[in-house]
């Protein structure tokens, strides 16, 4: 909701550090956001978590997008040329980060641009340069974020938590699905893909396949649980003797193979 927005001091996400260095900002795949943050927050009420806690980690994931946006400049006051500055345009997010973290935000600041250093028994404040003040940014995110997913993995399953020993049910999650594509892709990027498509089938075949086929056997009533299924993205890849693979070993055979032969073949 848009007056949920304002109040979590969530940026735009064209503006927001995080999210905008890929450039891909339209959704394509037809997926509602609006709708995925509905069905978000009923899971999150049925696992249990009250309003309060919810927005709280809507808070925190805020903060951590104010906190990609946090920029550092050298200290160009500074005598012995150390030391950053927080740039003038970055004053509103460090003002909603210690907001939404609840933090005195010169405090944060303060942490940010400086480290303590223990000599002998005394203790010494370093200025940290930008470079170094935006390490720490990005270490002070992912922790903060990192902190907040093992989180909710705990409540989850603390939620799931039954007092029997027996064991009852269990929450499988897979997230290898799908092909990385880069600018360019090398022969290696082809081997991760493959060996990611391969696992998923592993996971189609044994918790989907076999399962249902199981159910279909012992004429025991379900709705049937509809599927991506890879198996023809695996054939082109490894099928005898047209897959990829076969093709490629194929034109390392030839005492002139090359790539125009091998995409010949294709």
């Amino acid at each position: 909701p848009e007056e949920k927005i304002q109040e979590w001091r969530v940026p735009e996400l064209d503006q927001c550090g995080i999210t905008n260095q890929s450039e891909c900002l339209d959704r394509q795949d037809g997926v509602d956001d609006d709708d995925q943050y509905q069905r978000m927050w009923k899971a999150m009420e049925t696992m249990g978590f009250p309003d309060e806690e919810k927005e709280q980690l809507m808070r925190v994931v805020s903060a951590v997008m104010n906190l990609g946006n946090l920029v550092f400049l050298p200290d160009e006051n500074s005598a012995n040329e150390e030391g950053s500055v927080l740039d003038a345009d970055s004053a509103a997010a460090i003002e909603a980060c210690g907001e939404l973290l609840r933090v005195d935000k010169d405090a944060l600041l303060t942490a940010l641009t400086t480290r303590k250093i223990k000599a002998g028994l005394e203790w010494f404040t370093k200025r940290l340069n930008d470079s170094e003040a935006s390490d720490a940014r990005d270490a002070l995110a992912k922790a903060v974020y990192s902190r907040m997913f093992d989180y909710v993995v705990k409540r989850v399953n603390e939620s799931i938590q039954v007092s029997s020993r027996v064991k009852t049910n269990f929450i499988g999650v897979l997230d290898i699905f799908g092909f990385e594509v880069f600018q360019s892709n090398s022969f290696e990027q082809l081997c991760i893909n493959y060996a990611n498509e391969t696992l998923q089938q592993q996971f189609n075949q044994f918790v989907f396949k076999l399962e249902q086929r199981e159910y279909e056997k012992e004429k025991i009533k379900w709705s049937f649980i509809d599927f991506p299924d890879n198996q023809k993205c695996l054939d082109l890849i490894e099928a005898k003797p047209i897959g990829i693979i076969s093709l490629l070993d194929e034109q390392c055979l030839f005492p002139q193979g090359n790539d125009k032969s091998l995409a010949g073949r294709f």
